[in-house]
């Protein structure tokens, strides 16, 4: 499978650096608008780049294209690409907002190209053992699903960063990490049926963005689920599943997020039955992987044919709609916002 990228700032590169471990895709070229990031993008990777969009875009041994833009320009390159019959990764979130996103999608499938977003979190090694566990029934019926994403970024920020402002990187950390711990627990615990949230600015930074936020969610099947995520913490990921049976506990070292070869190496997975002490937690061995070079391959399937719907259009716009909600629920005193009848609304 032949791909172009667009888009050459770090994250390009963790994908790059993913696809090139795989036998199924190749990325032939490269776009960035500043000249400069195409040239060491170049010397890097050793991957040609193009000095205009069209060029690769116009490129016919191109099948997919991989967009790694800042999110406001997500909704401009997606459309560029499906309106030259390219099929489509978008890093998440799919758009940055839902007007943006239904539209790029009905745009995708009058164009007959695949669209899939970059949802990636669902397949870290230890949230796939607790959803086979979840499966198996060891937990039995899932009562409570926490997820927390935190980590600095608020402290260090400045208007120069696209990250600084609202209509850029909507609540801050909200849409750029909590919004993988959205994708997590719909994975695990199923549609969410209400969401509630609050907000708070605590960095010295002084961003236009919030910093803090805890979100709580109803799913359709009656469990419970919260979010935590801070902008002026240490790194932290971890998602813990309370049932019937007893409780799992995720955690990995949230610096090594781009290095996914070594997130295994500081993580942790453990069991504690419902009747069981602390001292007879079992852990789990967790195996070496590489999420994004897993992503990639169920692209290049989707490309294909292969349906993903854990990643394709109409999922990337449930999992925004979940971050839109929240920052609708924190405006309105942390009111519950019923999911499907928000969606609705758009």
């Amino acid at each position: 499978m032949n791909l172009g990228i667009i888009g050459l700032g770090k994250w390009a590169t963790v994908l790059t650096k993913a696809a090139q471990k795989s036998s199924q895709m190749k990325i032939i070229s490269a776009y960035s608008r500043s000249q400069e990031s195409r040239e060491k993008f170049t010397t890097q990777h050793q991957i040609p780049h193009v000095n205009s969009v069209q060029d690769l875009l116009n490129n016919k041994d191109i099948q997919g294209v991989i967009l790694t833009v800042p999110n406001e320009l997500h909704f401009e390159y997606a459309k560029l690409c499906a309106d030259h019959g390219k099929h489509i990764y978008i890093e998440k979130p799919i758009t940055n907002d839902l007007a943006e996103a239904i539209q790029l999608r009905d745009i995708c499938v009058r164009a007959g190209v695949t669209v899939f977003i970059g949802h990636v979190a669902k397949l870290l090694s230890g949230v796939q053992l607790m959803h086979q566990e979840i499966q198996s029934g060891k937990l039995g019926e899932v009562c409570l699903i926490q997820g927390h994403f935190s980590n600095n970024r608020a402290l260090f920020l400045t208007p120069n960063d696209w990250r600084w402002y609202q209509a850029k990187a909507p609540g801050g950390p909200l849409s750029q990490i909590a919004i993988h711990q959205f994708d997590v627990l719909r994975f695990l615990g199923g549609p969410v049926e209400e969401i509630s949230a609050m907000a708070s600015k605590k960095s010295p930074a002084g961003a236009e963005v919030e910093d803090q936020w805890t979100i709580n969610l109803g799913f359709s099947n009656g469990a419970l689920g919260s979010i935590v995520s801070s902008w002026t913490s240490p790194g932290v990921f971890e998602v813990r599943i309370t049932g019937t049976k007893g409780l799992m506990h995720y955690r990995l070292d949230q610096t090594k997020w781009g290095e996914p070869e070594l997130l295994h190496e500081n993580a942790s997975l453990t069991f504690q039955g419902t009747n069981s002490s602390l001292v007879e937690v079992v852990q789990y061995t967790l195996p070496q992987d590489n999420m994004f070079q897993s992503e990639l391959e169920l692209f290049a399937r989707a490309i294909e044919g292969d349906k993903q719907e854990l990643f394709d259009a109409n999922y990337g716009i449930e999992i925004l709609g979940m971050v839109e909600a929240s920052r609708e629920s924190a405006m309105q005193n942390s009111s519950k916002i019923h999911l499907k009848h928000f969606l609705s609304r758009k």
